[in-house]
Formats: structure tokens, C-alpha cells, sequence
């Protein structure tokens, strides 16, 4: 067992699955990163038993549970094990948000912790971007260099 804070991404279809995907192309093999999908055949009793499954399987330690959408049902299932108080949730997920957990979460901090950043790089990984935009013009000078 590792010293990090396990990640559970709890999500619709296999999007979950193709963040922890997209996650280790970019970073690497990672442990303690789990991904439960949803399938349309499931029940949210059975959702809940492959929660219950991977967090035993992360051994049962303080995780971070992280789902795709507020009031859906991987929301909601995860939302009826709050109260116990070993796993915080955040919503919303997406990969500049789990990019900067990985990145983090070797450096002991707790789930609620980690919750809370989650929503700063969830937040500050979203932009709208236009051609006036300071990237946008590096992205086209860029282009130019390289023909």
C-alpha cells in the first residue's frame, strides 16, 4: 500500500475509464487510480456495489471520490457515503483536475484537501479562448516557426 490518497472517478459510460487513460499517457503508470462506470443496464444498487468493491480494493483507506455530474446517480450513490467521513467528493471532473491531484497527492494531503484543490484546477483548467487570446497568438506564432 502506498502513502497517497487513493482517486476513484465515478462516472456515465467509460468516461472514468478514458480519464485514467488520457492521465497515465500523460503521466505515466499511476497506483491507487480507479475508474467505476455506469452503464445504462445498471441499477444504482449495483453502482454502488462496484463502489463499495474498488474502494475495498484501495484498501479501505480515506479516498478521494471524484464523479462527472451533480444529482446524477454515480453522484448520488457516492453521496450516500459521505457522511461516514472516509471519502470526500468532488464533481465536475476533468483531466486538468486530475492531471494536478496526481501531480499532488504524494505530498500528504488528505482527501478533504485534495477536494478542495481539485475544484481550483478543475475551475482554473476551464477557459474560453478567442484569437485575441495570449495563448491563441502563441499558438499561431508557433505555427509560423514551424512551416
Amino acid at each position: 500500500m502506498s502513502g497517497h490518497c487513493p482517486i476513484v472517478i465515478v462516472a456515465h459510460g467509460d468516461l472514468g475509464e478514458a480519464l485514467v487513460r488520457a492521465a497515465e499517457m500523460i503521466m505515466g503508470p499511476q497506483s491507487d487510480l480507479f475508474a467505476v462506470s455506469l452503464w445504462p443496464e445498471d441499477s444504482p444498487a449495483a453502482l454502488e456495489e462496484k463502489l463499495l468493491a474498488t474502494l475495498q480494493q484501495a484498501g479501505q483507506r480515506p479516498a478521494l471520490v471524484l464523479v462527472d455530474l451533480l444529482g446524477g446517480t454515480p453522484f448520488n450513490v457516492v453521496a450516500r457515503h459521505l457522511p461516514e467521513g472516509h471519502i470526500a467528493c468532488v464533481t465536475g471532473v476533468n483531466l486538468p483536475m486530475l492531471l494536478d491531484l496526481l501531480a499532488v497527492r504524494d505530498e500528504g494531503l488528505s482527501p478533504a484537501e485534495l477536494a478542495a484543490r481539485a475544484v481550483r484546477s478543475g475551475r482554473d483548467g476551464i477557459a474560453k479562448y478567442t484569437k485575441n487570446t495570449k495563448y491563441a497568438k502563441y499558438a499561431k506564432e508557433r505555427e509560423k516557426g514551424e512551416k
